[in-house]
């Protein structure tokens, strides 16, 4: 399972590799240096149609979201980490996930996720799953909105938007890993895991398939994550 995850780029540099049109985190291409973990706030990439614009394109938009996925019919915004994952076998059975799986999907750049070795009672440190080039991965996301009741409406902060990674069975591809891995998106299927007009469940679901195949493909490496302060 992961239980957090690196991001070390700069705004700019996710802007570009995502080819992001729109960025809605601080200006100026501040330097992003975070170690992530449920309930965190990072960058996400999306794709909406614009609100009054039903016939323009939609718009590819980098925004912070708040992981752990919090669904419309929640009582109040408690996600956590069993929140924080959804499982691609699920995904479309899911009451939580369905409708998002379906409209609401997104991915989340990563440098290294952690994550447990197979096999691993004795509570060592996890390890850092990176791309072996060092490039920034994509995990599979998908997103929803809740709207706190107990805020007046208008109240900007009566919207939460949140996120889950989705994940798949640890084998085939990276192996010696505990547990269920998150799904990784090669750049060549970004556009259409983000693409919101792909909203049929026989389409997204070939999509996951084809995700899936493509596990073995990408090259990962692993290693231990360094103590605190190190």
């Amino acid at each position: 399972m992961v239980n957090g995850y690196l991001l070390r780029r700069d705004v700019e540099e996710l802007v570009a590799e995502f080819e992001v049109e729109e960025q809605a985190l601080d200006p100026g291409g501040a330097a992003l240096r975070a170690d992530v973990v449920p309930g965190a706030r990072p960058p996400v990439v999306l794709e909406r149609f614009r609100r009054g614009e039903p016939d323009a394109p939609p718009a590819r938009s980098l925004r912070a979201l708040s992981w752990g996925l919090v669904p419309p019919g929640a009582r109040d915004a408690s996600g956590g980490p069993a929140a924080a994952h959804v499982r691609a076998e699920t995904l479309l059975r899911e009451p939580s996930s369905a409708p998002a799986a379906l409209a609401r999907r997104c991915l989340v750049p990563v440098d290294a996720w952690h994550q447990r070795p197979a096999g691993d009672e004795t509570g060592a440190r996890p390890l850092a799953v990176s791309a072996a080039d060092g490039s920034v991965l994509s995990l599979a996301g998908v997103y929803e909105f809740w709207q706190d009741p107990a805020r007046a409406p208008g109240d900007p902060a009566r919207w939460l938007v949140s996120f889950a990674v989705v994940t798949t069975a640890a084998g085939p591809g990276p192996d010696g890993l505990s547990g269920p891995v998150p799904l990784v998106v090669p750049r060549d299927l970004r556009d259409a895991w983000l693409d919101p007009t792909l909203d049929e469940a026989e389409d997204v679901a070939a999509l996951l398939e084809a995700l899936a195949r493509e596990r073995a493909a990408t090259a990962l490496s692993r290693h231990p994550v360094p103590p605190p302060g190190a």
